[in-house]
């Protein structure tokens, strides 16, 4: 993170290619790289409830006969586990200052 001419500078190394992105205030700066690195981890969590949803399934619940309620755990288990473990993921790693904020994606 750099400042220039009162303008907020991050830049974001992915493989090799470098993105540099230019925000008006740190505020801004700091809410984009909260979003961009949680959403780095939806992807995973959301297969995590997918996992859960068959773990309950193997378990006995199954919702097949009621067409209603099987959509809505079908897909609230996945979005509800992909938002809350992302969030708690990262509060856990960025927030407590466990996890380093410059030089990591």
């Amino acid at each position: 993170m750099k400042e220039q001419r009162g303008k907020y500078v991050l830049e974001i190394t992915r493989g090799q290619r470098t993105y540099r992105l230019v925000f008006r205030t740190e505020e801004d700066m700091l809410n984009w790289e909260k979003a961009y690195r949680k959403s780095r981890l939806y992807m995973p969590y959301f297969l995590l409830g997918v996992g859960i949803n068959l773990l309950l399934y193997k378990l006995g619940l199954d919702l097949s006969k009621n067409l209603l309620l099987g959509g809505f755990v079908g897909l609230a288990v996945p979005l509800a586990s992909m938002f809350l473990f992302t969030e708690l993921h990262y509060r856990l790693r960025y927030s407590r200052g466990g996890g380093e904020r410059e030089g990591k994606d």
